[in-house]
């Protein structure tokens, strides 16, 4: 099943990886320096547990280990939400946010996530998931003051190697909600849920799905 999912996926990803690939070849409209900076982002980073890659897999991106940099099947069930009631939900891929991140682009235009997409692409051709997830886990916002590595060790006391799963999940769910500078009931309720929803995602990930992309 996984293998018939993944030629699905990279059929449907087909024009994007031939853009991608065409445009970084080309060095056309600086996506070359894009991914270069994403790179050196990439190699400069620290080693980090593989629970945290794992956990983060298992919330954010569980078709991680299948798809190449970003998700069509994702994107088409935010298309049918948002052609239904109009609301926007998230189909980024782990690498389009390390893209975002370290590009520091958030406008909410077609043009950026176009952009950010075939970045996405590229960088998963040229570094594993393990990195690309450990870079990204080291480089995110968790919220006020508190950023990328220095926030993980600083939550996950005494230190990331012996910490708890349940300070794990705490720190992967505050990136869908990061901590505003006055937290309220409201925020602590929002985090716990997602918790729960991580702990969930996480029963499942006996699928050899979610273990590959920590290696």
């Amino acid at each position: 099943m996984q293998a018939v999912l993944r030629v699905v996926i990279h059929i449907l990803a087909l024009p994007l990886i031939v853009i991608s690939q065409v445009m970084i070849w080309l060095g056309l409209c600086g996506l070359h320096d894009d991914l270069k900076r994403c790179l050196a982002v990439v190699d400069s980073t620290p080693s980090i547990p593989s629970r945290f890659v794992v956990t983060l897999v298992a919330a954010e991106d569980h078709r991680s280990s299948i798809h190449p940099g970003v998700d069509p099947i994702a994107m088409l069930r935010a298309l049918l939400v948002w052609v239904r009631s109009g609301r926007v939900q998230g189909a980024s891929t782990i690498e389009q946010q390390l893209v975002r991140v370290v590009l520091e682009c958030y406008e909410k235009t077609l043009r950026r996530k176009l952009r950010e997409q075939l970045v996405a692409i590229a960088l998963s051709c040229k570094r594993s998931k393990a990195q690309i997830a450990k870079a990204y886990l080291s480089n995110a916002f968790y919220g006020s003051g508190l950023y990328g590595l220095a926030a993980l060790t600083y939550v996950c006391k005494p230190n990331l190697e012996t910490t708890s799963q349940d300070n794990i999940s705490y720190m992967i769910a505050r990136l869908k909600y990061p901590e505003p500078l006055s937290p309220m009931t409201e925020w602590h309720k929002r985090v716990k849920i997602r918790v729960q929803y991580i702990a969930i995602r996480l029963d499942r990930s006996a699928n050899p799905s979610f273990t590959r992309a920590a290696r």
